[in-house]
């Protein structure tokens, strides 16, 4: 199922390893300390993630993530 979001969202490699953190229910803080990301960059990629998808929250991209 991530894969398909993944792909039909044109999320970028490194998206895809933020959403799926994001889905895990990770904050930025602590996605940031596990690829070695910088607190912004991360932030970034959420925003660009959430702009793709067409959510505006993560409690919403979680729901569209399970809706299939």
């Amino acid at each position: 199922m991530l894969l398909a979001l993944c792909e039909h969202c044109h999320l970028t490699a490194r998206e895809r390893v933020i959403l799926k953190e994001v889905l895990q229910g990770k904050d930025n803080q602590n996605i940031a300390s596990s690829p070695q990301l910088a607190l912004g960059t991360v932030q970034a990629h959420v925003h660009n993630i959430l702009k793709k998808t067409g959510t505006t929250t993560r409690q919403e991209l979680t729901q569209l993530f399970w809706k299939g």
